[in-house]
């Protein structure tokens, strides 16, 4: 096979009826954005409130233009190819239309072979952003389109639509004999005794083709040779017998088979074998005997083939505003971290983009499970003909293409569809289609219309929960800790909950904004809201400043919020996590919102500053989520004078192996000094279980520092040892918790 390359130029225009204007050099892949912020030297977009200077291209159309210039034999086939077009688009060659459609996730193929040896041109015009209505300018203009809302708006990412061709584009000459478009589907017997695997590809003229299956050693263990005739499409029957079974980290290792098709030329593939469930979790049917009233728990529990599953881990969003920048290696560096942080799951939300291959390929060889959704996002998308007929195209490419990946677990309708601002059903004709398509292209892979469903939980995404119009006043006296709330809770799966806190001082003065802008703190600031410190979720969420002065009472500075906001997502996060793992096994998962970014936000919930700056929250998680610790179940994490901090000490256990009875010792940290307080005992602990042990009680003195921490010690097993971080409240601003009583709505708290 050749590839050519291509040369293009791009233009834009009001009016498709008038001459465009100011061509410039394209790079493709690529987006319009990019093309323009180069030749105009536009200053960086992510910086300041440079994502503006692209406000006047939502509404224009672009003109990409090159030429096709190739020699193709009569014994090659030659085909114009576009990896990925955003949004909607024409192609025309030699000034005919050859092909127009809406989507960013189907590619293009047009058989291009009569115009060999010849000059012809190219055109591809990109039209506006697609707007369900033309104002406001808010997430809903995207509900009438395939394309991810969250450019539209989000409170992690600027109003920035990106446009034009964002996949690889180039001439492919194939000789005659050869395959191409390969497509696998396969089916386990019950018992897993073989595997079924179906090899389906397009053909460029008649040929002997082979189709075989590669074992992970490299050994060909199943194969069919046959002669096909003149361009059709052919499909390959092969049995694997005894295949190895891809298991998710910890749970086992991660055999990844290779399906490949010869002819003149190859194709090939690479697919793992693996049986996803999603079953009923434990005690999850706790209903009225014979006499259910309504939706029942929704099967939550991921059971792989028939082990059951903690899912630990994240919300994964975009690595990038724009797509082409979304590159192998920050991807590698991403998932590494995920990895260190022993986490096994990602949840691809809803209102993304699809990622590249090769990160489910680099999640395939690292054990982490996809929970991935189709681009639905809080929204309801509507019941049209149009609308639907679009999201068919991409949803059936996007399923052929992720089926074989074995790291996928379940596929998802989308975020937030059953919710009051999105106000979608079952019998919503979008989820129906998805869920009628996933039946038919991806049978044994689970599918859910939408999350939450009944029994799982969003939420919250703060440390401290206030009354809302208490809090839109400032009043923060009546607060209680998001952690109070969740040991109150009984939910099958945590699969977003949140821990705001703020970027570095370093981090936000390198990619944000200047000393000046950074001392001028406050929400009529529009660099600090821009980036997400304020009003972003309410009024002043993700920077936290009702959590800091709920926990320490206030700050004395920009330096002291921004420190404090990041201590308190850290301790945060770690006892978050650790709760969840406690209430398994009807909880069986625990998946923070969010794991990156993709541009810098000055605050928020991320694990991972963009591009792939690691916060400290990152070190707390991977504590919480080691495979086997003692944690500490204590009701709070901040407390006042007089308090009583009474508190037992767990096994978590997610490890293939039991745990032998251990004794632990608790010490106070205060100033550097340690102290003392208990001995514990906690009893034996099964595989994959969990188990109570000892516990212990301490009146916070009113000589304790403001920080202070306790440690768990094991000296039988150091690796088990955990240090928690906690707030003595010097001020007693607020008070420590409020009371049941209050009658005002809570919308910070679990939905």
């Amino acid at each position: 096979m050749k590839k050519i390359s291509l040369n293009w130029t791009l233009s834009h225009t009001k009016n498709l009826s008038e001459k465009p204007l100011d061509e410039i050099t394209a790079k493709v892949p690529g987006a319009v954005q990019l093309d323009y912020a180069k030749a105009k030297e536009y200053a960086n977009y992510y910086y300041g409130e440079n994502f503006k200077q692209f406000d006047w291209m939502e509404d224009e159309y672009f003109i990409y233009r090159s030429q096709l210039d190739f020699t193709a034999s009569p014994l090659e086939c030659a085909f114009l190819c576009f990896e990925g077009i955003d949004y909607k688009y024409i192609v025309k060659i030699a000034g005919k239309v050859f092909a127009k459609g809406e989507g960013m996730f189907t590619p293009v193929m047009l058989d291009v072979s009569q115009f060999s040896g010849r000059t012809v041109p190219i055109e591809v015009v990109i039209f506006p952003i697609p707007k369900a209505f033309p104002q406001p300018q808010n997430r809903s203009q995207a509900r009438a389109s395939c394309k991810p809302a969250s450019s539209y708006g989000w409170d992690w990412h600027p109003r920035l639509v990106p446009s034009g061709i964002w996949g690889d584009a180039y001439v492919k000459v194939i000789p005659i004999g050869s395959p191409y478009n390969l497509e696998c589907s396969y089916r386990l017997a019950d018992d897993y005794s073989s595997a079924t695997v179906s090899v389906t590809c397009d053909v460029c003229g008649a040929g002997f083709f082979e189709a075989s299956v590669i074992s992970p050693s490299g050994e060909v263990c199943a194969s069919e040779r046959r002669e096909v005739g003149e361009k059709q499409k052919e499909t390959f029957i092969l049995t694997v017998k005894e295949p190895e079974m891809w298991y998710p980290r910890g749970y086992g290792d991660q055999p990844l088979y290779t399906v490949k098709v010869r002819g003149c030329d190859a194709v090939s593939r690479r697919i793992g074998f693996r049986r996803s469930r999603l079953i009923l979790n434990h005690r999850a049917t706790d209903f009225e005997k014979n006499f259910p009233k309504g939706p029942m728990s929704a099967p939550m529990q991921l059971e792989i083939n028939g082990v059951k599953v903690f899912a630990k881990g994240s919300n994964w969003v975009n690595t990038e505003i724009f797509p082409a920048l979304m590159t192998n290696e920050r991807y590698d560096e991403l998932i590494d971290l995920a990895c260190d942080a022993n986490m096994n799951i990602f949840r691809m939300w809803g209102g993304q983009f699809i990622n590249h291959e090769h990160f489910y390929e680099r999640c395939d060889e690292k054990g982490i499970m996809i929970w991935q959704e189709f681009m639905l996002s809080c929204n309801n998308h509507p019941d049209e003909d149009h609308y639907l007929s679009v999201l068919k195209q991409e949803a059936t490419t996007i399923i052929k293409r992720l089926r074989t990946h074995p790291c996928l677990a379940f596929w998802c309708g989308g975020n937030e569809l059953f919710n009051s601002w999105s106000g979608m059903t079952c019998q919503s004709h979008a989820l129906r289609l998805l869920d009628s398509l996933c039946y038919e292209h991806d049978r044994f892979t689970p599918f859910n219309m939408t999350s939450p469903l009944y029994g799982a939980a969003h939420g919250s995404y703060v440390k401290v929960v206030f009354p809302d119009n208490e809090r839109r006043n400032g009043d923060f006296s009546h607060g209680r800790e998001f952690l109070s709330y969740l040991k109150r809770s009984s939910f099958t799966c945590y699969t977003e909950f949140g821990c705001n806190g703020a970027a570095t001082k370093d981090y936000i003065l390198k990619y944000i904004m200047d000393e000046k802008d950074y001392a001028d703190c406050r929400p009529e600031n529009p660099v600090w809201t821009s980036h997400h410190a304020f009003s972003a979720w309410n009024e002043s969420c993700w920077l936290g400043i009702p959590d800091v002065i709920f926990f320490f009472g206030g700050y004395e500075s920009v330096d002291d919020l921004i420190e404090k906001s990041i201590y308190l997502q850290d301790l945060c996060y770690k006892t978050m996590f650790e709760e969840m793992r406690r209430q398994a096994p009807k909880c069986s998962m625990a998946v923070n919102w969010d794991f990156n970014e993709p541009w810098p936000c000055a605050a928020g919930n991320s694990l991972v500053s963009w591009p792939a700056h690691p916060k400290s929250a990152l070190g707390s998680v991977k504590a919480a989520l080691r495979s086997t610790l003692l944690s500490m179940d204590a009701p709070r994490n901040r407390y006042l004078t007089g308090d009583v901090l009474k508190a037992d000490v767990w096994t978590l256990n997610d490890s293939p192996d039991a745990q032998a009875p251990l004794t632990a010792d608790v010490y106070l940290i205060d100033g550097g000094v340690k102290t003392k307080l208990a001995t514990v005992s906690v009893p034996a602990c099964e595989a994959r279980s969990n188990v109570r042990g000892g516990g212990f009680e301490f009146v916070i003195p009113e000589t304790l520092s403001e920080r202070f921490a306790i440690s768990i010690e094991c000296a039988e097993n150091p690796e088990f040892s955990s240090v928690y971080d906690l707030v003595h409240n010097l001020r007693e601003t607020a008070r420590s918790d409020s009371p049941d009583d209050v009658a005002n709505e809570f919308s910070d708290f679990l939905k």
